[in-house]
Order: structure tokens, then C-alpha cells, then sequence
């Protein structure tokens, strides 16, 4: 079969492996499509983080080919949303308490990021049933929706574990990335007062405008942010909630300092990995800005996503921007220049 095999920087080779057997507690899936993601676009062009040798892809949906001794819940023909670990085997503190998502042991075990084959590939081989998140999608459901479960799990899990309160007036630093943008969405679904979103720049305001935004604010022209989130909000103070998804520290700098409320609450989603060196906690002591980190997402999120998308209360229209054959990974893909990737929001990777 064919396989998009990392190496290392700018280095990303289309190679012939052998197609993947089914043991014991394992399947096979024929991958009908996989999200590329901005964790395979930043390992692509720094050639950090992430195993050389293993075929990427984390955003897996695929078709059932080939069922181990002992898989009794799925059967050859069903369509899989293949997720991330769900409870390890050695129930970790964080699995017993049912934060799977924190697990010591799930990046390892990160199909397509520390841990086996992903799903840039033909095939992809699924080596522990038991703890993986695995769902069937209902034939009612577009693949190229299901796919999305991860950027959009991601924001479900953010907004679950903030003080998000129905009526709230909420700010959203970063939307025009797929995390943000579906946020946006799951934002105005959920009742939010009034949804204000710092974004840089004009690439995704139509889309923006169209999945709920209220006003878009663009920080870097913006004189005075605080000012212009007061008057909009019209209470005479900043956001209940604000949710970070740019991760960058500019970002978080904004949100801390100018589109929170005294008393309230700032949610990391974006990863900001390098050191901080313009923020001075102190500043916000006196306002009591509760600081909420958010990672990832766990099983129940994954059922929420399937149970809203196929009930017809969320969809997101123009999310996916294009798909494209495994063979044109690195050029239409993972090598895009900044421009060119900036027109899109989310590309998918037809392996057929």
C-alpha cells in the first residue's frame, strides 16, 4: 500500500508498505479520508516533535476490512470515526477519574503523533480495540462532516470545561483556524449573548460572519480593543469568557489584557510553545482572571459531535476547502506557502 512517511524537516516521502494485518482486539480500515492538520504542517516544516519513520495522519475516517479474533462491535462495511486513545490499559490516576484525555500514556499511543501508522495512508491498522475511541458513523452523516471530529471535539471539550454560562458575552481570539471557526459555531449554538472574535487580517471574514460572529475585531489595527468590546457589549465591561485559540502570545496577551472582565475567565485551546515574555501575572491579580488550560478532547465529546451532526443541529458549511490525493501531500498540502494556506481552513486526503 501507500504511505505518507515522516522523516524529519521538508522531508515527507510517498512509500510502498506492506498493507497491515488484524490480529487479536484489532482491525484494518481502509481510509476513505484524513484531515490534515496544523500538528502535521508544523512538524513538516520545523521537523520536530514527532517519530521519523511513521506515517502521519490523526484525523482518520475509514472503512472496516478486516476484523481480529475477539472484535465483537464492529463488523467489515462499518464506517469508523477513528479517534485518539480512550482509557489506557493500566488505568492511569487521570483514566480512573475519567479525564482520558489527560492519560500519561495517550500521546504515545497517538496513532499518527508519538505513537503507531496513522492514517495517511491506504490502509491503517487499528492495534488496541479496546482502548481506542472508535464510533460508527450513521450512512445519514457526509464523511467529509465526520471528519471534523477532531478540530471540533477539541472547541466541544474547551467550552465544557469553562464557566460558560447561557446569556454570557464571550470573546474568541484566533477564529479564522478550524478550531476557532468551529468554535464560533458551537458558541452561537450554545446560546452566547453576543460573540466577538479578534482575528487578524480579512481572509476569513465572510465565513466568520456567516458561522455567528457578531463584530470581528482586527488586533492588529485596532487602537483601543478594550474599548471597542465594551461599547459592543454594552454592559460597560469585557467578556464573561474568552477563549484563546490562536496560540500565540500575542494572542494570549490580548485576551488577558484587554478581553476579560474583571472576575473573569480566559480558556487556553491554542498551543502557545514558546516562552512568555510579555505577560506579567501580576497585572491581573487585582481582577481575578481565572486562567483554564484545555487539551484535546475524550469519548463523550466524540458522541456529542456524531449525536449533534446527525440531528441537524450543527453543521459547517465550507469548512473543508479541498481534498486532495495522497500523492500531492507535501505539494498541495503539507508544503503550501503561508499565502496559499492562509485561503484555506481545512484540506482533506483522499488516499483512493
Amino acid at each position: 500500500m501507500k504511505a505518507a512517511v515522516f522523516y524529519g524537516k521538508n522531508d515527507v516521502r510517498l512509500e510502498e508498505r506492506q498493507k497491515p494485518e488484524a490480529g487479536p482486539n484489532q482491525l484494518v480500515v481502509k481510509i476513505d479520508c484524513v484531515g490534515l492538520c496544523g500538528t502535521d504542517v508544523d512538524a513538516f516544516t520545523t521537523g520536530s516533535f514527532l517519530r521519523p519513520g511513521m506515517t502521519l495522519g490523526h484525523e482518520n475516517i475509514g472503512t472496516v476490512v478486516e476484523v481480529g479474533e475477539g472484535v465483537e462491535e464492529y463488523s467489515i462495511g462499518d464506517r469508523l470515526l477513528c479517534g485518539p486513545p480512550n482509557f489506557c490499559e493500566a488505568l492511569c490516576p487521570a483514566c480512573k477519574r475519567g479525564e482520558t484525555n489527560i492519560c500519561r500514556f495517550a500521546l504515545e499511543e497517538t496513532r499518527g503523533i508519538c505513537g503507531p501508522d496513522g492514517g495517511y495512508a491506504e490502509y491503517m491498522h487499528i492495534h488496541d480495540v479496546k482502548h481506542a475511541i472508535l464510533k460508527k458513523i450513521p450512512d445519514t452523516i457526509d464523511i467529509k462532516d465526520a471528519v471534523l471530529y477532531d478540530v471540533v471535539c477539541v472547541g466541544i471539550h474547551a467550552m465544557r470545561i469553562s464557566r460558560l454560562r447561557f446569556g454570557d458575552n464571550v470573546a474568541l481570539s484566533g477564529g479564522g483556524g478550524p478550531v476557532g471557526l468551529s468554535m464560533v459555531r458551537l458558541l452561537k449554538a450554545s446560546g452566547v449573548r453576543k460573540l466577538a472574535v479578534l482575528q487578524r487580517g480579512t481572509y476569513k471574514t465572510d465565513i466568520l460572519k456567516e458561522y455567528g460572529a457578531d463584530i470581528i475585531i482586527d488586533p492588529e489595527k485596532e487602537e483601543d480593543i478594550s474599548g471597542r468590546l465594551t461599547e459592543f457589549f454594552g454592559t460597560g465591561e469585557l467578556a464573561d469568557v474568552v477563549f484563546e485559540c490562536a496560540g500565540t502570545k500575542e494572542s494570549l496577551k490580548n485576551c488577558l489584557e484587554y478581553a476579560t472582565r474583571p472576575g473573569g475567565q480566559v480558556v487556553m485551546v491554542g498551543q502557545v510553545t514558546e516562552p512568555i515574555d510579555n505577560i506579567v501575572p501580576s497585572d491581573y491579580f487585582v481582577r481575578e482572571i481565572d486562567m483554564q488550560f484545555s487539551f484535546v478532547y475524550a469519548n463523550e465529546e466524540v458522541e456529542i459531535f456524531l449525536d449533534m451532526l446527525q440531528s441537524g443541529k450543527i453543521d459547517f458549511p465550507g469548512m473543508v476547502t479541498g481534498v486532495i490525493p495522497l500523492s500531492d501531500v507535501v505539494e498541495k498540502g503539507l508544503g503550501l506557502e503561508r499565502e496559499a494556506r492562509r485561503k484555506h481552513i481545512k484540506i482533506l486526503i483522499d488516499p483512493s
